[in-house]
């Protein structure tokens, strides 16, 4: 891979690991008590998500203070998570009645969080990524198979079958059984009883690889939208149905008192030109057929550098 190949890798990276918590469309801005107060009142998770979408500049500035301090900079994305983690500890023990503002309450759980995955990051845990997850994956099946088994010969079993070491089968382990949001790791079974031929070191509920490169490509057509002047990104908003600024599908509908996201209708070239005052539908038409073969080119160029 050539270094620029790699720059735009990393540059995705970035940007990727700094929206994790991102909405579109933005939600409604609050206080951020407000969100924490509607959330323990009301139950629903929306709130919890508009305070994350909310905090999640502070998030960043955190978890980048705490990669610079322990010269960790590649576990930022996982720093990050490791503060949220805090914050949903916090909100176990927090009572709004009590008068303390919850972004002042739940400092101290944040920091517990991320020290708590410093200190377990630095003695040599294994950290998840695309290649380490299925392993654990199928080292954990073995390890259920075998009654969750952690004498010395049962390691070994594991070790023999996947051929790593007894310390490293360990450490699997170790991270397998503190995993709270661990996925099932038995074989599945059909409806008469039979086993499937699905592989259980295969996670087909989170594939972020697959997840990764499709936000890879969504960052390349904003790139490549954003190369339009901004007639045509109008026309091409209009007419296929998205927000021209934030390109969102959806619009906030301020209904009875509540929010509700309605689909954007996309238009025809005769209510694009009309609402553009324009001189005939042709013209819009030509100024979308003109802005996607721009697009296109812009996209070429960009699919140039992973050659």
């Amino acid at each position: 891979m050539s270094e620029e190949q790699n720059e735009v890798l990393e540059q995705q990276r970035y940007l990727l690991e700094r929206r994790m918590y991102r909405l579109d469309p933005a939600p409604p801005k609050l206080p951020a008590q407000e969100y924490i107060v509607r959330y323990l009142t009301e139950k629903k998770d929306k709130y919890l998500t508009w305070y994350l979408h909310d905090q999640e500049p502070a998030l960043n500035k955190l978890a980048q203070a705490a990669c610079e301090r322990y010269a960790m900079t590649e576990h930022f994305a996982d720093i990050k998570q490791a503060a949220v983690c805090g914050i949903l500890a916090a909100l176990q023990k927090y009572d709004p009645a009590a008068g303390t503002p919850f972004a002042a309450f739940q400092k101290r759980y944040i920091q517990d969080g991320i020290d708590d995955y410093i200190r377990t990051a630095q003695i040599g845990v294994i950290t998840m990524t695309t290649d380490t997850y299925p392993v654990l994956r199928r080292i954990m099946a073995i390890y259920h198979l075998n009654g969750d088994d952690c004498s010395d010969s049962c390691i070994q079993r594991i070790a023999d079958e996947t051929g790593m070491g007894e310390k490293s089968v360990r450490k699997y382990i170790t991270i397998g059984t503190l995993n709270e949001r661990r996925v099932d790791f038995y074989r599945q079974y059909d409806e008469d009883g039979e086993e499937t031929a699905e592989d259980i070191s295969v996670d087909t509920t989170s594939q972020p690889d697959k997840m990764y490169f499709r936000a890879v490509l969504y960052d390349a057509l904003h790139q490549a939208y954003g190369s339009l002047t901004y007639r045509e990104q109008r026309t091409v908003a209009k007419h296929l149905g998205f927000c021209d600024t934030c390109w969102s599908v959806r619009k906030a509908v301020l209904i009875n008192g509540e929010i509700e996201y309605k689909p954007i209708k996309p238009m025809t070239f005769e209510e694009i030109s009309h609402s553009a005052s324009r001189k005939s539908d042709k013209a819009s038409e030509r100024t979308y057929n003109n802005a996607l073969e721009k697009m296109r080119k812009a996209l070429l160029s960009y699919l140039e550098l992973w050659e």
